[in-house]
């Protein structure tokens, strides 16, 4: 299975609904996940091997001093679970304001601190408190990082 077949694989089980993923994964390519069709589509970064950068660091920090019990977690796992987060409380989600909060954010704290991007992450740490749950999680970090 290759990286990609397992992100798609994990999303969509976490969703409980196919999850496509992008096939335009240009340089720049963030994590993000669209919210205005009518199926979740993720766009994932080119190089999904890249070394963390201060935003991942930052994001990560974030996530455990919320939920410590997600230290045992990738960093990808992580990700994908916030994404996810994003698209089951798109229902809540008021894309004018939230495209106003982040031309306001200076910084990656702020910009973790906006309402939805938040609500995303409480998303992803109930999912994962489930220990039916986290089972999922480890068996994708199985097969996204190749071990047995």
């Amino acid at each position: 299975m290759t990286k990609v077949q397992a992100i798609r694989k994990f999303a969509s089980d976490v969703l409980e609904e196919k999850v496509t993923i992008a096939r335009d994964r240009n340089m720049d390519a963030n994590w993000t996940m669209g919210i205005l069709s009518a199926s979740p589509r993720m766009q994932i970064p080119q190089d999904l091997d890249a070394a963390s950068d201060e935003g991942d660091k930052s994001f990560r920090r974030d996530f455990i001093k919320r939920c410590p019990s997600a230290r045992g977690f990738s960093n990808a796992t992580l990700t994908i679970l916030h994404e996810c987060g994003h698209w089951a409380t798109r229902s809540v989600m008021n894309i004018i304001e939230y495209d106003k909060a982040v031309q306001k954010c200076q910084t990656q704290e702020e910009y973790m601190m906006i309402p939805w991007e938040c609500l995303a992450t409480q998303w992803a740490i109930c999912w994962l408190m489930c220990p039916e749950n986290r089972k999922i999680a480890k068996a994708f970090e199985k097969d996204f990082f190749g071990r047995t």
